[in-house]
């Protein structure tokens, strides 16, 4: 019993397990779950609902194009690296003027 920290842990896991597993069973058999993806489509389309989801998706797409804005600009900054450190191997315009 040197791991007592890790016998607790898992003890609780399967407690969490055996307690969702009776919830699913309860539910199966007195028929809520029956009615459960019905109560999820009409939550969801309650005009209350879609209006508190509606900051929530301004919010994920604002943090979708910060992150593309970044990746650019991580991208520029990683080319301009290379090409001042000369370890730059895309294909460079050559001057032919100069050649």
């Amino acid at each position: 019993m040197n791991n007592r920290p890790g016998m607790m842990t898992s003890l609780l896991t399967i407690g969490a397990a055996g307690a969702a597993i009776y919830g699913i069973r309860k539910g199966v058999r007195n028929g809520t779950f029956q009615r459960l993806p019905q109560t999820v489509t009409n939550a969801m389309n309650n005009p209350q609902m879609q209006q508190m989801a509606k900051p929530l998706q301004n919010m994920l797409q604002n943090n979708q194009n910060q992150n593309n804005q970044n990746s650019q600009y991580n991208q520029n900054a990683q080319q301009m690296l290379e090409t001042y450190t000369g370890t730059n191997t895309s294909p460079q315009q050559s001057d032919s003027q100069y050649s």
